[in-house]
C-alpha cells in the first residue's frame, strides 16, 4: 500500500505560486479521498507553468486515492495525468494512463465521469493526428455531459470541440461550437466556470476568425478577410477585458498570437511584430515550450516581408517543439508549409526532402500508433489515419519526385530528369537489362536561333510561350520512351533508338524543320524562327562523350548560318 503523503511532503511537492485556497483546502482535507482531491486541483492549476510539476503532483494524487481505497479521485487523478502524459508528448503513457481510468469507472459505476474521460480521450487522440475518433470522443462527452446536467464537462468538451474544429481546417464549425458555449455560459451566472469559459470563449473566437482570414486571403476573398479581421480584432478587446478579471498566461500567450495573425493580415506588420514578440515572450516566462504559435506568427511574418530563411527557420523552432511532443497533425502542416515555401523559392530538391520527411513522419506516427493498437483495441482509429496520412504522402512524394525532374515551363525533362535518364541507359543496375533495340542511339541537341531577340522584342512572357511551343514541336517527333528534356536556357535534347545514322540525320532535320515550318505570326508577327541542330550516334556505354560531340556539332552548325543540321547527311 503506498504511503500516505506527509505534510513537509506535500510541502516539497507544492509549488511557490500556489493559490492560497488551495493550498489552504490541501492542508485541511479531512480524509484520503478529500487530500487526493485537493491534490488533483493543485495539479490542475500548476499545467500552465509546469507539466513536470503537475506530473508530480498527479502520482502524489493517484497514490493518495488508492492508499485510501477511493475509485472516484483515483480517476479524477487519472484524467489529469492523461492529460500531462498527451502534453508532454507521452502519447502511448497518455492513452494506457486513460484506458486505466475508463476500466475503472466502467468497473465501480462511475457513470458521470465518463464524459471527462472522454473529453481527455479526445484530446490524445487529436494530439496523435486521429480527428475522427477525437471528434466523436467530444461529440459523445458533450451528450453524457448534458444529459447528467454537468456543466463543466459540457463546457470543456464545447472549446476542445472548437479547438479541433480549427485543427482541421474548419473555423465556421469552430465558431458554432462556441456559439453553444456562449449559450450554456448564460445559464451560469454566478458559477466561477462562467469567468473561464468566457476567456475560452473570445479565445476560441479570435483563433477561428484568424483562421477564417487567413483562408479567405488564400481565396483572394478580400471582403471577407477584412470582415474576419474586423471581427477578430473585436472578439479580442473583449479577450483583454476577461484576461483581466481571469489572468492566465497561456490564454495571453495565445491572443497575442491570435492579434498578430490578425493584424498582419489587415497589414499592420509592425504591430504583427510587436504582438508576435509578446507571445514569444509569454512563451519563455511559462518555460514549457509547449506552444507552437510564437514561432508561426513569426514565419508568416517574415514570409510575408519575403525573409523567407528567415521564416524557416521559425518553421523549424515549431517543428522542434511538435516533434518533441508527437504532435502528428502540427508536424503535417508545419512540413507542409516548409515544402510550400521551398516551392515558391524554387527550391524544389529542398522540397522534396521535406515530402520525404513528412511519409516518414506519417510511417512513424503509423507504427506507433499500430504498436498501441496491439494493447488497446479503442485505437483502431488512429492507425487508420496515420495509413490514410502516409497514402497521401506517398502521393505528394511521387508528385515532388516527378517535379523535381520535370521542367516547370515545357513540362519536358529538365536537366537533372535527362541525366537520371542519360545515367539509367548507360548502367541499368536494378532496372534491369535495356532494351535490345536501345544499342545504339542517336543524341540530338537543338537550339533556338537568335532567341535573345525574341525575349528583347517581345518579352519574356512571349520568349516563355516559344519555349513551350517548342517543346510540344519536338515532342511530335519522339516516340513513347524516348528521353525528350529542356537542357538549360533555349535548348533542348533528346536521346532516342536509331538503327541507321541515317534514321538519326533524319530525325534532327525533321526537329529543324518543325520549328522552321511552324506558323509563329500570331506569336511573333515580325519575326522568323529557327532553330540549329547537332547530333552524334553512339553506343549506351559512350554517352558521355556523344553529348560532347553533339553539343559541339550544335556550335558547328549555329556558326556556318543558323537554321541547318550538323554533320550534314551520310
Amino acid at each position: 500500500m503506498p504511503a500516505c503523503p506527509t505534510r513537509d511532503h506535500l510541502d516539497v511537492l507544492l509549488p511557490a505560486d500556489t493559490p492560497a485556497d488551495l493550498t489552504a483546502r490541501l492542508r485541511a482535507a479531512p480524509d484520503g479521498e478529500a487530500r487526493a482531491l485537493a491534490l488533483v486541483a493543485v495539479a490542475r492549476h500548476t499545467r500552465e507553468t509546469t507539466l513536470s510539476g503537475a506530473q508530480a503532483l498527479g502520482e502524489a494524487a493517484l497514490s493518495e486515492a488508492l492508499r485510501c481505497n477511493s475509485p472516484r479521485a483515483a480517476v479524477e487523478a487519472l484524467i489529469g495525468l492523461s492529460f500531462v502524459s498527451a502534453s508532454l508528448g507521452q502519447q502511448e503513457r497518455a492513452l494506457d494512463t486513460v484506458a486505466r481510468a475508463q476500466a475503472m469507472l466502467e468497473e465501480h459505476s462511475l457513470t458521470d465521469l465518463l464524459s471527462a474521460v472522454l473529453n481527455t480521450r479526445a484530446l490524445t487522440r487529436l494530439t496523435g493526428g486521429d480527428v475522427t475518433g477525437a471528434r466523436q470522443d467530444l461529440q459523445d462527452a458533450v451528450d453524457l455531459a448534458r444529459h447528467a446536467r454537468h456543466a463543466g464537462d459540457q463546457g470543456n468538451a464545447l472549446v476542445n470541440m472548437a479547438w479541433l474544429a480549427c485543427s482541421a481546417g474548419d473555423p465556421k464549425d469552430a465558431l458554432h461550437h462556441l456559439n453553444l458555449l456562449e449559450e450554456l455560459i448564460h445559464t451560469l451566472p454566478d458559477d466561477p466556470l462562467a469567468e473561464e469559459f468566457i476567456l475560452c470563449l473570445h479565445e476560441g473566437r479570435a483563433n477561428a476568425y484568424a483562421l477564417l482570414a487567413r483562408q479567405s486571403q488564400e481565396l483572394g476573398r478580400d471582403d471577407a478577410q477584412r470582415q474576419a479581421v474586423q471581427q477578430g480584432l473585436m472578439v479580442l478587446r473583449a479577450a483583454r477585458a476577461a484576461l483581466q478579471a481571469t489572468p492566465s498566461l497561456t490564454s495571453e500567450l495565445l491572443c497575442a498570437a491570435h492579434e498578430s495573425t490578425l493584424l498582419r493580415l489587415h497589414g499592420d506588420l509592425s504591430g504583427a511584430e510587436r504582438l508576435a514578440r509578446r507571445a514569444a515572450q509569454l512563451n519563455a516566462v511559462l518555460k514549457q515550450q509547449l506552444y507552437i504559435e510564437p514561432q508561426l506568427c513569426l514565419a508568416e511574418l517574415l514570409q510575408s516581408r519575403g525573409e523567407f530563411d528567415a521564416a524557416l527557420a521559425q518553421y523549424a523552432a515549431a517543428l522542434d517543439i511538435a516533434r518533441r511532443q508527437h504532435r502528428h497533425l502540427d508536424i503535417q502542416r508545419l512540413l507542409s508549409a516548409i515544402g510550400t515555401l521551398h516551392e515558391r523559392q524554387g527550391r524544389l530538391r529542398e522540397a522534396l526532402d521535406v515530402t520525404r520527411e513528412a511519409l516518414h513522419a506519417a510511417n512513424t506516427a503509423m507504427d506507433r500508433v499500430n504498436g498501441a493498437a496491439a494493447r488497446h483495441l479503442q485505437l483502431d482509429r488512429e492507425l487508420r489515419q496515420a495509413r490514410a496520412d502516409a497514402s497521401s504522402w506517398q502521393d505528394r512524394l511521387r508528385q515532388a519526385e516527378v517535379q523535381a525532374r520535370q521542367d516547370q515551363l515545357t513540362g519536358l525533362l529538365n536537366r537533372r530528369g535527362l541525366e537520371e535518364g542519360l545515367q539509367a541507359l548507360q548502367f541499368p543496375g536494378d532496372a534491369g537489362p535495356r532494351p535490345a533495340d536501345w544499342a545504339l542511339l542517336a543524341v540530338v541537341f537543338v537550339d533556338v536561333d537568335h532567341f535573345k531577340h525574341v525575349n528583347d522584342r517581345h518579352s519574356h512572357a512571349v520568349g516563355d510561350q516559344v519555349l513551350r511551343e517548342v517543346g510540344a514541336l519536338l515532342a511530335a517527333q519522339v516516340r513513347a520512351g524516348d528521353l525528350l528534356g529542356r537542357y538549360g536556357g533555349e535548348e533542348f535534347v533528346l536521346v532516342t533508338p536509331v538503327r541507321t545514322r541515317g534514321r538519326a540525320h533524319g530525325l534532327a532535320e525533321a526537329c529543324r524543320r518543325a520549328v522552321e515550318g511552324h506558323d509563329w505570326s500570331a506569336l511573333l508577327p515580325d519575326m522568323r524562327l529557327t532553330a540549329s541542330v547537332g547530333y552524334a550516334v553512339t553506343t549506351p556505354d559512350r554517352l558521355p562523350q556523344a553529348l560532347r560531340v553533339a553539343d559541339d556539332h550544335l556550335y558547328r552548325a549555329k556558326n556556318a548560318g543558323r537554321n541547318r543540321v550538323s554533320p550534314v547527311a551520310p
